[in-house]
């Protein structure tokens, strides 16, 4: 399976936390894809659920890396959107 894979660094101060959570997982559901969120080199989380998205304890200044399986203008679209609503709220 193809999969697209998209770099993001945490930029909020408060980290990854509950409300772009929620709005991540809302895009990804929305998407209808099994987008995994994880930090560079570990297996990561399916990211369709808030509690394991929150369960990783994301903090300011991490990487993560969006792996959406598919490729192409909407596998890019799509991380480009998670990127943003992960860090909606940064300064």
């Amino acid at each position: 399976m193809s999969q697209y894979v998209h770099p993001v660094e945490v930029r909020d101060p408060i980290g990854f936390h509950a409300r772009p959570v929620g709005q991540v997982v809302a895009q990804i559901k929305a998407s209808g894809l099994d987008v995994v969120i994880r930090r560079p080199g570990e297996e990561g989380v399916v990211a369709n659920s808030p509690l394991r998205l929150l369960a990783m304890k994301v903090k300011s200044g991490e990487q993560l890396e969006l792996v959406i399986p598919a490729e192409g203008p909407d596998a890019e679209a799509l991380a480009v959107a998670l990127a943003e609503a992960i860090n909606a709220e940064a300064p």
